[in-house]
């Protein structure tokens, strides 16, 4: 399968049926936890018509709720977390049965390789995919939450995206939500799923850039369809403008003399607007005569939706400036499992 839906469920243990997303999402940054529901009781007060009104509301998330952990993926202090998604999931009624969970682009590891029959060997696949994680995690390498795809043919055979988190953190996440009775059916990462809605904006024809944080990811599309991932930790806007002009090369993107550059021709999406990595991008196209990458808000990814203001009991509220966590969840909340 070459879209992102089996990038998207990190969560899931075995396959299940394609269904569509829950309309609830859970945003984690490493300060808050953030939801974003669509209001059904606003949507039957308008007659169902535009626009489509979604509740907002967060609560602060401790700083002992997550430590450093192996590969530099963030744990989980149960207790705090737990408590955590307790007063969100009151604040709204506990009315949340089921949700989508988005976490920080660090929370996970990205490994790319080629097989020559990657969907046809999964043991193979697995020991390929082990074999490469160790060299992120070290040895002995801990317990890990996996899922990959396959993206089109590559270099050597067919391409192979897959990501990795700690079980220990994404059980630790799992935990605290069931505590509170909601269901998870999919953990992703931010960018991942911002992409769900992105992609439409280079019309599934060029790559987007999500640089919200300490991480910049670059994801490419050819035909619609997922081609490349690359995820680099930093908050430095050269170190990952150097990443993502590498991403390029991976998917024949160079468009500069030397090769090792970012076609500026190619369609682009970046968000969020006010990232310095973001800005830095914008700069580097322009410089090379290359378009504006189109922005990533909130009217571009769901013109027909209004965020509504934040229940009360919420520790937060929204200013002036778009939530980049907003957009995630909108995306959290779009598209289909497999």
């Amino acid at each position: 399968m070459s879209d992102v839906r089996s990038l998207r469920r990190l969560f899931r243990r075995t396959p299940t049926f394609r269904a569509r997303r829950p309309p609830h999402a859970f945003v984690l940054t490493r300060n808050r936890l953030l939801y974003v529901g669509r209001d059904p009781a606003a949507r039957r007060a308008s007659g169902g018509a535009a626009p489509l009104p979604v509740r907002v509301a967060s609560r602060p998330l401790p700083p002992e709720a997550l430590r450093p952990g192996p590969g530099g993926v963030p744990l989980v202090a149960p207790d705090p977390f737990r408590r955590t998604v307790a007063a969100l999931v009151a604040d709204l009624g506990g009315r949340v049965p089921a949700a989508s969970l988005a976490v920080p682009d660090d929370f996970v590891r990205v490994v790319v390789f080629d097989g020559e029959d990657p969907e046809g060997s999964p043991k193979e696949t697995a020991e390929v995919l082990g074999w490469k994680l160790a060299k992120v995690f070290g040895e002995p390498s801990p317990v890990l939450r996996t899922a990959w795809q396959t993206a089109g043919a590559g270099e050597e055979g067919t391409r192979v995206l897959a990501v990795a988190t700690l079980e220990e953190t994404a059980a630790a996440l799992e935990a605290g939500f069931h505590a509170a009775g909601v269901r998870l059916g999919a953990l992703e990462s931010a960018a991942v799923a911002v992409s769900t809605l992105a992609r439409r904006l280079v019309l599934g024809e060029g790559f987007v850039v999500w640089a919200d944080g300490d991480a910049a990811t670059t994801i490419f599309f050819e035909r619609g369809s997922l081609r490349f991932l690359r995820t680099k930790a930093t908050s430095d806007p050269e170190e990952a403008l150097q990443e993502i002009r590498l991403a390029a090369t991976f998917v024949g993107g160079g468009g500069e003399e030397d090769g090792q550059g970012v076609d500026v021709r190619l369609a682009c999406a970046a968000g969020p607007v006010g990232s310095p990595i973001v800005s830095a991008f914008r700069a580097f196209r322009a410089e090379r005569g290359g378009s504006d990458p189109v922005a990533i808000t909130r009217a571009a990814l769901a013109p027909n939706v209004v965020v509504l203001s934040e229940r009360p009991g919420a520790a937060a509220t929204l200013s002036g400036v778009e939530d980049p966590a907003v957009l995630v969840a909108l995306g959290a909340m779009a598209g289909e499992d497999a």
